[in-house]
């Protein structure tokens, strides 16, 4: 056992001569060590010496010519007791940052090298597992011929079996990898067009094991979403079938997971055709329009991915709505019928949808006009303070469609506002309700109120509701009540865009949305801050006194 060891990360850093000749110190004892600490500490020093500006060839080779890369490997094979994995974590990036310029083919030529990779590629350990993956990753930078040649191998065969693993962290590095090979359309095709690859990657999207099974839907939808042609390519060959069969699936947790990985399939281009020309979307419709009441935990998977859908830029929503009625289906979900009672949860999850469409400004017109944002409007009424704040939270992002508004979003919005508010030409009721809210005890219930002034400040016509409430700007420039750090930089922000919006449409049209005096006192606020305090003095009885 050595009478001296390095006892902590910085006296392993050192720099100069010392870290040389700790490091050769090292190399003459390390394979005589045998107490973990001493290990674990002499693997910092290596560690060390790897990376940074000590990182060189030299070093490397004067690394490998004292300690050979088999005794490595031993070390990940003992016992160390308490200190195991933390050696077995560093001695795998020692590994790593000895072989970074190792091609994988070169590793594979060599034959201890390639035996160690084998049993890296077995291992229980997540940790060395990766390392083993890390090797087969190196394959996307190489031909298409080493690719074929890994595809032959068992190497590729205990990829996949990796992603089928009792292990959440091998089964996803395995994953990893496996998207890593085929990230171009040309490797995908390699790997599709190979029959053995081909039926091990089939099997997995069809097994009876549904976290096996979902693990791997969820790999080739993320191959899929690259492009149209990926989708092509194994749509042809029927490995995503599963997504389509997986929707009528008797098991409630099988159909909830499928929607959610539809759903991200969905916000991209190929995604969201695939999801049309397949047919998923009007299966969907179908168990909206007759299955509503018999999974709740469905329905808001549902939901949920019509609020994705919509919420994409790449996605023409419009036409996909009027194809399949999407909005006619929120609406139902949001109001109910004769067979279907939504519950305060499944509103909320509507709201947030129904918010996430219009906040996208391609569809915010098409929103607007629909009925299902007059149901969206009527929903205010009768909801508990916890849906109001969703409903809340909901108007902001259609509001914050556009965050520098154009006139002609601005009709648009003006429009929907027409809706919401009633007679223009009246003191706004909404307002009225809005200011109540945002004065609530309830932080929560008042920042999502705030939620909405904000970007209601940024129109013209906004900026004129709020400023003809004396209570709206009485409220906004009072700090002295008894409001949250949050609420203060809110209420500021409000007022910031109301300046904005004012002083942007007095240049552009001579129009004074505020009065001079309303200008001067909310500039004030403004330069003042949020958080703003007058002083006050302070004179004590003695100083009266005297």
């Amino acid at each position: 056992m050595p009478t001296s060891t390095i006892t902590n990360d910085q006296s392993a850093a050192t720099n100069g001569g010392s870290g040389v000749a700790q490091l050769d110190h090292i190399l003459t004892s390390f394979t005589t060590l045998t107490d973990p600490l001493a290990i674990n500490d002499a693997l910092l020093v290596i560690e060390y010496s790897l990376q940074g500006p000590n990182a060189t060839a030299q070093t490397t080779q004067k690394i490998l010519s004292s300690i050979p890369f088999g005794y490595f490997f031993q070390v990940l094979q003992q016992d160390h007791g308490y200190d195991t994995e933390q050696i077995i974590d560093r001695t795998c990036h020692i590994l790593e940052l000895l072989l970074k310029d190792q091609p994988y083919s070169a590793i594979v030529q060599d034959e201890f090298l390639a035996a160690a990779l084998a049993q890296a590629l077995d291992s229980p350990s997540p940790r060395v597992r990766a390392l083993g993956l890390v090797q087969v990753d190196k394959v996307s930078a190489e031909d298409l011929p080493v690719l074929r040649t890994l595809l032959l191998s068992p190497v590729f065969k205990a990829i996949v079996g990796g992603i089928g693993s009792g292990s959440i962290s091998i089964a996803e590095r395995s994953k990893k990898t496996l998207l890593k090979i085929c990230e171009t359309q040309e490797r995908l095709e390699a790997v599709i067009n190979n029959t053995e690859a081909f039926n091990q990657i089939k099997n997995l999207a069809n097994s009876r094991d549904s976290i096996v099974q979902l693990r791997m839907i969820e790999a080739l939808t993320e191959l899929a979403s690259k492009s149209h042609e990926t989708t092509t390519l194994l749509e042809s060959k029927s490995l995503l079938d599963p997504l389509k069969s997986g929707l009528t699936s008797t098991d409630i947790l099988t159909r909830f997971n499928i929607l959610e990985i539809l759903a991200e399939f969905g916000t991209t281009l190929s995604g969201s055709e695939f999801l049309d020309h397949s047919g998923v979307l009007a299966r969907i419709a179908q168990v909206v329009e007759n299955e509503a009441g018999q999974d709740s935990l469905g329905l808001n998977a549902i939901v949920k991915l019509y609020g994705k859908l919509g919420a994409a830029e790449q996605v023409d929503f419009v036409t996909l709505d009027m194809k399949y009625q999407i909005l006619a289906q929120l609406e139902k979900l949001l109001i109910g019928d004769d067979d279907y009672e939504p519950d305060e949860s499944s509103k909320v999850e509507v709201m947030s949808s129904i918010g996430l469409i219009g906040g996208n400004i391609q569809n915010v017109e098409w929103v607007s006009q629909s009925q299902c944002s007059e149901e969206f409007i009527i929903a205010l009424q009768s909801l508990p303070r916890d849906a109001k704040v969703a409903w809340y939270h909901s108007l902001a992002q259609i509001l914050s469609c556009s965050p520098d508004p154009s006139q002609e979003t601005e009709r648009i919005i003006s429009e929907f506002y027409t809706r919401l508010d009633g007679d223009p030409h009246l003191q706004s009721p909404f307002v009225t309700r809005l200011l109540t809210s945002a004065k609530s005890q309830s932080q929560e219930l008042a920042m999502s109120a705030l939620s909405v002034m904000i970007p209601l400040a940024h129109y013209s016509f906004g900026c004129q509701k709020l400023a003809a409430q004396r209570d709206v700007l009485t409220f906004l420039m009072d700090r002295n009540a008894e409001q949250s750090h949050s609420e203060k930089v809110a209420k500021h922000e409000v007022i910031v865009a109301m300046l904005k919006t004012a002083d942007e449409v007095k240049r552009s049209k001579g129009t004074d949305l505020l009065t001079a005096d309303q200008i001067s006192r909310l500039d004030l606020h403004r330069r003042q801050g949020p958080f703003y305090q007058r002083a006050t003095a302070t004179v004590s009885i003695q100083d009266i006194a005297a």
